[in-house]
């Protein structure tokens, strides 16, 4: 049968048709364009009765979308699949993306996914978080799933799919605060000599360029030659090098996009040229020249050119087994360096906006998570504060 329209005022937004004799119906209701798209989208509901009752309630189906908006059928799994797709039209990084459709996926396999954005609320979502919890995710973990729900509701709301954000109104876990581990320069030393000496002695390179410049293990691996200068003792922080779920590696931006110029100390400039010499040495012995945007921490045995980065991950694993032989490092973890740099500079008398700067974070993040307590610069404040007290100065 062919589709019957919806009434006078409601023409071509909305139909109906007859799926099954004799009183089974489809509805149709026309619910805007789709952002991604742009094609037009349609929700559907079905109805059981006569064709007037129906015609009735396409009527009513169709108004109900005018106020409500989609969020009447579209499913929470479903908005967060379309709110992912956004993010990835506008540019958003493919590491984070491939994070959030694992957030996604787990929404899927759970009873939440299946609800209609109509029939959900903030107990919803606290319940949901607690069975999280309860399958061993950790407080932060939640906090993202929290996250990227709460930023799917806002943007439906801004498509008029949704008519408030009740994420926002729920309640995740707090996430305790956890004590930095920042090492002393001693051990940092040791872990630097140790690496000298390992069977990898490459490593050293990458671990004294995260010490000496607060950089993460990925703007290490995505540095190229092409981005230092040894002369003027600088190097450009211009991408970073991550690893997919897939195994695939890929060079994106900095984290928070913040490209960077970090000067370098003698001994770590000197470090960097007797590496460059290695690697044209190598490049030189297989009858091949090294490319002029080589990466530092390349991978020579898969392209003795420099074409091709060491994996973050592999720093990290050879870091660890550096601590197992290391007095005093059991628990100093790669990420670890970029504490102990920071603190340090603190610690010398650096203001947060150049620390911050230089680490390529904000200062806001800085205040909180690298001024730790316990450093020097705040047992001085205390023993100032504490002799003046004493002298009544």
């Amino acid at each position: 049968m062919c589709p019957i329209s919806a009434s006078v005022a409601n023409v071509a937004r909305g139909s109906m048709r007859l799926k099954r004799e004799p009183d089974y119906w489809e509805l149709r209701a026309y619910a805007g364009r789709d952002p991604i798209t742009g094609r037009p989208r349609y929700v559907s509901r079905s109805f059981r009765g006569g064709k007037r009752d129906a015609g009735k309630a396409l009527t009513q189906f169709v108004a109900e979308i005018d106020v409500k908006g989609t969020q009447a059928d579209l499913s929470v799994d479903g908005l967060l699949t379309s709110h992912i797709d956004h993010l990835e039209q506008r540019g958003r990084g493919a590491r984070t993306i491939e994070g959030y459709r694992g957030i996604a996926r787990g929404v899927a396999a759970d009873r939440l996914g299946r609800r209609q954005l109509s029939e959900v609320g903030p107990k919803d979502f606290d319940d949901f978080y607690d069975r999280l919890r309860s399958r061993g995710l950790s407080p932060a973990t939640v906090q993202r799933y929290h996250a990227l729900l709460g930023g799917a509701f806002q943007q439906a709301m801004k498509w008029g799919w949704a008519t408030r954000n009740v994420v926002r109104l729920a309640t995740p876990p707090a996430v305790p605060r956890q004590s930095r581990t920042v090492p002393t320069p001693e051990v940092v030393a040791s872990l630097l000599r140790a690496a000298v000496e390992s069977r990898n002695p490459e490593n050293h390179v990458a671990f004294r360029l995260l010490a000496a410049t607060g950089a993460r293990r990925g703007e290490v691996c995505g540095l190229r030659w092409s981005s230092v200068d040894l002369d003027e003792r600088t190097i450009w922080i211009r991408h970073a090098v991550a690893r997919l779920v897939s195994g695939e590696l890929i060079e994106k931006d900095p984290k928070s996009h913040q490209t960077r110029q970090v000067s370098i100390d003698p001994t770590t400039c000197q470090v960097l040229r007797d590496h460059r010499e290695y690697q044209l040495s190598i490049a030189s012995q297989v009858g091949c020249a090294l490319r002029s945007d080589a990466f530092v921490i390349a991978d020579l045995v898969i392209d003795p050119t420099g074409g091709v980065p060491v994996r973050p991950d592999r720093l990290t694993q050879a870091f660890k087994r550096l601590t197992d032989r290391v007095p005093g490092a059991a628990n100093v973890r790669l990420h670890d360096l970029r504490h102990w740099y920071a603190t340090t500079q603190l610690d010398a008398g650096e203001s947060l906006p150049a620390v911050a700067a230089r680490i390529g974070d904000h200062v806001e993040t800085l205040a909180k998570v690298y001024a730790h307590r316990g450093h020097r610069s705040d047992r001085a404040a205390a023993d100032e504060l504490g002799a003046r007290l004493d002298s009544g100065s």
